[in-house]
């Protein structure tokens, strides 16, 4: 008679011991390495999110010292020429009406330097304007008031006139006063002669004036008399123009900045019998020459930092694809690792870009964590050719996203070629995997 074996039941530390060594085939198993790298990426969102916020509060902070600096030393200038005011009188109230030269020529030098407070910097500029204009106004209306004409400068509230001479009126110098007064549309500044007599029979008027602004931002310029030319010249190396009137294509030229002109013809303006509202009439043409950096660091950064999920998960596909490779497998401490000094990187290149500006600090960033990663890569993997690897791959990657960040224009096609090279060969590496 043959020996039964009674088979006993397993202890609930046997069994505990089962369910761990189970559970520990599935994440070492492929899938289970997948889902692991996505649970780990998925933790890594709560420093990357803050990491973005700190981005977004730098710029705030740079956009509030930008308006501090602004409202100094001065905002946007635009230019609204000079104009012939004479009083009419119509019963009891005394109205002004506003003749706008036939032909106006300005000169317009612009010097753009830097202001800075702490590690903000913003750029400012300081436009010498040189006017020449002709009136060619015709006294008609029996209630002008031709004995207290003035000619000045109509000018917005904001302008900020650092230095202003005295207006030649057919070569005789008068002094200048300044008066605010309102119009239907808005306040006016207006920097005019003390009131002085002219002749009925007067056909021109030939005024000069010189004048200096403190703004930045933006010179905007209207061409309110009939034939208006402008002459531009800044050491701004990267000018922005806009409006319905660009620089003549002749007349511009780069060196060390750049010289533009602008030739504004205004067929509808009433230059001889004037207007009751110093404005324009019809539609003019107006040119904008920006002088605002067109992208600053913490806009780079915003770009770079937005691409963060996939340089991560690119990072952790190179050591996916060695573990199959290999034949090894990489804790997920050690992914955990990588991800957060990926993301260590983004706070570096914020900092240093403040201090530095944006490529010395990328420069600087990539090569403090490439020189990590290969270490720290050496030491876990524990070979030279798979730490190489690593190096090399995230340098591309790298490189690639230094482009793609400084693109606008061509960001997206050649975002999307990179990917798909990207896709490409991870396709071919991977084409050869079994379950």
């Amino acid at each position: 008679m043959e020996n039964q074996r009674e088979t006993l039941p397993e202890s609930p530390g046997q069994a505990d011991k089962k369910e761990t060594s189970n559970f520990m085939k599935f994440l070492n198993s492929s899938f289970g390495r997948f889902l692991l790298i996505g649970f780990i990426t998925i933790l890594l969102l709560a420093p990357l999110i803050r990491v973005m916020v700190l981005i977004q509060e730098r710029k705030n902070r740079a956009e509030e010292i930008k308006t501090e600096i602004r409202t100094e030393w001065g905002n946007n200038f635009k230019y609204s020429g000079i104009v012939l005011r004479v009083p009419v009188k119509t019963g009891k109230e005394t109205r002004y009406l506003f003749y706008f030269p036939e032909t106006e020529t300005n000169d317009l030098n612009v010097q753009v330097n830097t202001k800075k407070r702490g590690i903000y910097h913003f750029p400012v500029f300081q436009c010498k304007v040189s006017s020449e204009s002709l009136f060619t106004p015709l006294f008609s209306n029996p209630n002008l008031d031709l004995n207290h004409v003035q000619i000045g400068l109509l000018a917005h509230p904001e302008t900020r006139i650092s230095d202003i001479g005295k207006i030649l009126v057919d070569g005789k110098a008068l002094d200048i006063e300044e008066e605010t007064f309102s119009t239907p549309r808005n306040a006016k500044l207006f920097y005019a002669t003390a009131p002085f007599t002219i002749d009925k029979s007067t056909t021109q008027i030939k005024v000069d004036l010189n004048y200096s602004v403190n703004g930045s931002g933006k010179i905007i310029l209207q061409g309110h008399a009939k034939k208006n030319r402008f002459n531009m010249k800044s050491n701004w190396e990267n000018p922005s123009f806009s409006g319905s009137s660009l620089p003549d294509p002749d007349s511009f030229k780069a060196n060390h900045g750049f010289t533009s002109s602008w030739n504004m013809i205004n067929m509808t303006q009433n230059a001889k019998n004037g207007v009751f509202e110093p404005g324009h009439y019809g539609t003019v043409n107006q040119a904008s020459v920006d002088f605002l950096e067109n992208v600053d660091h913490y806009q780079l950064n915003e770009r770079t930092v937005k691409y963060a999920i996939l340089v991560i998960l690119l990072t952790f596909t190179v050591f996916y694809l060695i573990e199959l490779i290999g034949k090894m497998l990489i804790h997920p401490i050690h992914y955990l690792m990588i991800g957060l000094s990926l993301i260590l990187f983004y706070a570096i290149l914020l900092s240093f870009s403040e201090q530095f500006g944006f490529a010395k600090s990328y420069l600087v960033a990539s090569l403090a964590i490439l020189t990590l990663l290969c270490w720290y890569a050496y030491s876990v993997l524990g070979s030279l050719k798979f730490a190489l690897t690593v190096l090399v791959a995230i340098s591309l990657l790298y490189c690639f996203l230094y482009v793609l960040v400084n693109l606008e224009t061509y960001a997206l096609i050649v975002g999307c070629i990179g990917l798909f090279i990207v896709l490409a060969a991870i396709m071919s590496f991977t084409r050869r995997l079994k379950m």
